[in-house]
């Protein structure tokens, strides 16, 4: 769904309040010129880069050990997009370090020159981390890094030993509520703490394996123009079984359920909200079909006990069996309600979609008369959902727009959104655009083959 939380966030985002991130660097006393001048080049190469949302208290540590915990989590969601080679993603969890960095002048047990030596190593070679992402150069990525990591080491000594290991805990309903012990309860609501996770990526995460179980009862099997009644129940998994109500899951686009519904020939899609029983564990919901055949349904969520996204799936049966999709050509064009919707990318013609490749991508709305719509109204916080089925009938993609949530209602967008698209296996995709328009909910479908 997207963490993501943010441009696109693909992945859960566990720290509530969103806001557009623009990195802004103050002065220290402790900071000479030459320093300064650094913070103020690391600033200009971070400004550049994508623009997610984050939690205040990301972007502005208050303590050491909540310092050092960005840090950590930070270098080491670095380290594994190295690894994957999506040097693209590495300036935005570079962001992050900058202001961690720069709060550690006074945040120290005994600043001195020292640290302010170190330091500035370490927000030199940050700033050659990011240059060496952007120019696609890895091995220079990976060995600023690696002097980031040694700069740090040696500025441990500053601080309280406890500070650099140290988790954060924090409650997922109010951002600001942050504590070293997860046993310390939110001073707001009351709610349990979790620990704080950032994501790797702000554009593609992984869904993590399924702690939920689904399972799902129809009024009768599925056939074409006949209204469906379900009944979905929620339960964990493993030994100690229990019922997932909506007070366990994270609202996420302002439902804490999406489910993604589909047939095997991936040509009827249908996105829909249950609505909680008196029965703990179990929704309701209607959908009218348009395929005589089975369908799957993917619950899009986020439980509070993991704070990862999460997307199992049960099948509902059919009247009939359904055809799965075959091989298709690329599709960059459709036309739904009198609407001309279509994907563009930056190279002309376009290059072939790699998986394992972040790619930007943008969507024009247009309608019957080739006139851009800027009249598209907010859909869940966003306005635009693409969702994309794989072919193996398994792996989903769900993506919007950069920029961050729309939270005011009355805003409205288009014609074009930008979206980062991240493939992350080869086969063939039908992506779904998913907006509103006057009321009406559009959905526009699209081919995308991904190679490897």
């Amino acid at each position: 769904m997207g963490l993501p939380p943010a441009p696109g966030l693909n992945s859960s985002d566990p720290q509530g309040t969103l806001f557009r991130m623009r990195p802004a660097f103050k002065t220290s006393a402790l900071l000479p010129s030459a320093l300064l001048a650094l913070l103020a080049a690391l600033v200009l190469t971070l400004s550049a880069a994508a623009d997610p949302a984050f939690a205040p208290r990301l972007l502005q540590p208050k303590t050491a050990a909540e310092a050092w915990n960005i840090l950590r989590l930070a270098t080491d969601n670095i380290h594994t997009l190295l690894g994957e080679n999506r040097l693209g993603e590495v300036a935005v969890q570079a962001s992050l370090c900058g202001p961690a960095l720069r709060a550690f002048p006074g945040l120290a047990q005994e600043p001195d020159l020292k640290l302010e030596t170190r330091l500035g190593r370490a927000l030199a070679s940050l700033n050659a981390l990011t240059t060496a992402a952007q120019q696609g150069n890895r091995d220079g990525a990976q060995s600023a890094l690696e002097s980031i990591r040694r700069a740090l080491r040696e500025m441990e000594v500053h601080f309280d030993p406890k500070a650099p290991r140290a988790d954060i805990f924090l409650c997922p309903m109010h951002a600001d509520c942050l504590a070293d012990n997860p046993k310390t309860p939110c001073a707001k609501c009351g709610m349990d703490m979790l620990k704080r996770r950032i994501p790797a990526s702000f554009i593609y995460t992984k869904p993590g394996e399924p702690t939920v179980r689904m399972t799902l009862e129809a009024s009768g099997p599925v056939e074409a123009g006949k209204p469906v009644a379900v009944t979905v129940r929620l339960r964990t998994g493993g030994t100690g079984e229990k019922p997932v109500t909506q007070d366990d899951l994270m609202v996420m686009h302002t439902e804490p359920i999406h489910l993604l519904i589909e047939e095997p020939g991936l040509g009827d899609y249908h996105h829909e909200h249950p609505v909680p029983t008196a029965v703990p564990g179990e929704y309701t919901f209607t959908f009218t079909p348009s395929k005589t055949a089975p369908y799957r349904v993917w619950a899009d969520l986020v439980p509070f006990a993991t704070g990862i996204q999460e997307l199992p799936f049960a099948d509902l049966p059919g009247a009939g069996t359904g055809t799965p999709v075959g091989p298709e050509p690329d599709r960059f064009l459709s036309q739904t309600d009198g609407y001309r919707f279509e994907l563009s990318f930056p190279s002309s013609p376009p290059l072939p979609t790699r998986a394992g490749q972040t790619r930007p991508m943008t969507l024009t709305v247009r309608d019957a008369q080739g006139t851009p719509v800027t009249a598209l109204e907010p859909v869940m916080n966003a306005f635009c959902h693409l969702v994309g089925f794989y072919d193996d009938y398994r792996t989903v993609l769900h993506l919007h727009p950069t920029g961050g949530d729309v939270l005011n209602p009355e805003l409205r967008g288009g014609p074009a959104l930008g979206f980062q698209l991240y493939a992350p296996k080869p086969g063939f995709v039908r992506l779904y655009a998913q907006v509103r328009v006057g009321g009406r909910m559009l959905f526009a479908p699209f081919n995308l083959n991904v190679v490897p």
